[in-house]
């Protein structure tokens, strides 16, 4: 199977582009391991505005959360989130 294709939201592309090297590296991974593995549960789950439930996984000092579109084959990261931010 293919892998699915990621869509990061604005802020989470920021998110990404201002962290740190090493921490950039370790979210890169979690997001290609989502890539090959787009049925993976989160730890969390949460409903967003439009009743679709977003998986949250808790990477490290990270929240990355996403949803995916399975007819499109793409997974929406939503948020990444240091833990330091909530």
């Amino acid at each position: 199977m293919a892998p699915y294709a990621l869509v990061l939201h604005e802020e989470a592309a920021r998110r990404l582009a201002t962290a740190s090297r090493s921490e950039q590296r370790q979210l890169g991974a979690v997001l290609d391991e989502l890539k090959v593995s787009p049925f993976r549960k989160g730890d969390l789950q949460e409903q967003d505005a439009h009743a679709r439930t977003n998986e949250i996984l808790v990477v490290g000092d990270w929240l990355v959360t996403f949803w995916v579109d399975h007819a499109v084959r793409e997974i929406r990261i939503v948020r990444l989130e240091s833990a330091e931010d909530i």
